[in-house]
């Protein structure tokens, strides 16, 4: 296995590989599919994309391979129903996927793993079986080879071994019930909003709640820049404007920027220093400059949900229900 600091060399080389910082966002192209998407992740490293892509009634479900270079799909691999959220380990070039088949009883959430290498599924982990919201996020630290599922029925984050395909503790969340998670890989902290004003900061070494961050009413997405430290929090506010908050890394709140109403999903690039969040219900993706923290421009006519961004190509991968659609960052 690789050690860490072959790792952060390979990070930064990807980071020095990058272009100048970015200007105006357009869309480039629209991916269609036959249903909406969901949950979606990109690999910087081989410029794949990796979208859920259900069929039409949602009970088949399938991973869609997107090249990045022609922004076409491959391959798509199977998944088992009520698959949602990926993620993607791209130096161990794994992808793991959440779901939650509803369709059994009990109830079967699990993280399905695939082989990057030949779009294939190697192994199938079971994480819970309570009823209740699901697994409703999930990030991996490449430098470690640990994933993380955000696990809202048993109100934990459960922890995989992502080297043996196995389940290997959980980390309490004091009885919240996370929404989402995100995580800065160099400090190996994990933010995880709670859907309420809250959203803890977790240490994952210590595998505790070292603090909690007050911002917002319903906190419903996050995002980490590891280079600058600043999370970006997704906010559906029940009682005025809805936003993005920015925090520290130690979960310190620096300001609020006001987005387009029902924002879900944000994704940061860490070289440019832009944040992009889907505002739902205006078809937008609103950009947040990293560098000022204030609100840049925002791309309209986007069916948003969910979004990635390849920092190395600087190019944003936009999950909703016409498909996924392309930005250019310039």
């Amino acid at each position: 296995m690789q050690n860490l600091f072959s790792k952060l060399a390979v990070a930064s080389m990807l980071t020095a590989a990058a272009s100048a910082i970015a200007g105006a966002q357009t869309v480039s192209t629209l991916i269609p599919f036959d249903a909406a998407t969901r949950g979606i992740a990109t690999d910087p490293i081989r410029n794949k994309v990796y979208v859920v892509a259900p069929e039409p009634g949602g009970l088949t479900v399938g991973l869609a391979v997107i090249d990045g270079s022609a922004n076409t799909v491959t391959t798509t691999v199977p998944l088992t129903t009520g698959a949602f959220y990926p993620t993607v380990d791209y130096f161990a070039n794994k992808i793991y996927v959440t779901g939650c088949n509803n369709q059994v009883q009990p109830v079967a959430c699990s993280v399905t793993v695939v082989d990057g290498n030949t779009d294939a599924v190697v192994a199938t982990i079971p994480v819970t079986t309570t009823v209740g919201r699901g697994l409703t996020g999930i990030t991996v630290n490449p430098l470690t080879g640990l994933v993380y599922v955000a696990n809202a029925s048993d109100k934990v984050i459960d922890i995989i071994n992502g080297w043996k395909n196995t389940l290997v503790g959980s980390i309490s969340l004091n009885g919240n019930a996370p929404s989402a998670i995100a995580l800065n890989p160099v400090l190996n902290l994990l933010y995880v909003p709670y859907g309420t004003n809250q959203i803890g900061v977790v240490d994952a070494w210590k595998q505790k709640v070292v603090t909690t961050a007050t911002f917002g009413s319903d906190t419903v997405g996050a995002a980490a820049n590891p280079f600058t430290g600043n999370v970006f929090i997704t906010d559906r506010e029940t009682s005025g404007p809805s936003a993005a908050g920015v925090l520290q890394a130690n979960g310190t709140v620096t300001t609020s920027v006001s987005v387009g109403d029902d924002p879900l999903g944000v994704d940061v690039d860490p070289l440019t220093n832009l944040a992009f969040v889907a505002s739902t219900s205006q078809n937008e993706i609103d950009v947040i400059d990293g560098s000022t923290n204030t609100f840049k421009t925002s791309v309209t006519g986007v069916s948003a949900r969910y979004v990635a961004v390849n920092m190395g190509t600087q190019t944003v991968y936009v999950s909703g229900t016409e498909g996924v659609t392309v930005l250019t960052e310039k």
